[in-house]
């Protein structure tokens, strides 16, 4: 496999809090046939500088026992964004960095700007 993990990026809607969200839904490109695990990830959200930021550390034990199969997962609602582009910070700790642009218009989401080699797999 090229990658290791994906980032599917898409918008939504929270009909609770009334507010449009971004999700940043992070995938393993494994299936893990017994467990399915969480991706261990730290959001480092600075929005008035414009930047968002990951850091995917690795996969945690599910804390449940039903044996079940499927990718790791981990998602991440961003609210409170503004229409404008923001820097994307991907990192895994000691391997590497990636850098995206992420342009967030009313109607849509695209990536501007991707680094040439990645440890990551972005689709909007």
């Amino acid at each position: 496999m090229k990658y290791e993990f994906e980032l599917h990026i898409s918008k939504g809607f929270d009909k609770t809090r009334e507010e449009s969200y971004i999700l940043f839904d992070f995938l393993t490109t494994k299936i893990f046939k017994s467990f399915i695990y969480t991706i261990n990830v730290t959001p480092q959200i600075d929005l008035p500088n414009k930047v968002i930021g990951f850091i995917v550390e690795g996969l945690s034990a599910p804390v449940l026992s039903i044996a079940k199969s499927g990718n790791a997962r981990f998602q991440y609602r961003l609210f409170g964004y503004s229409r404008t582009e923001y820097e994307l910070k991907l990192t895994k700790p000691d391997v590497d960095k990636n850098l995206f642009k992420l342009k967030i218009t009313e109607k849509s989401l695209k990536i501007t700007k991707e680094p040439s080699k990645k440890f990551i797999k972005v689709e909007v």
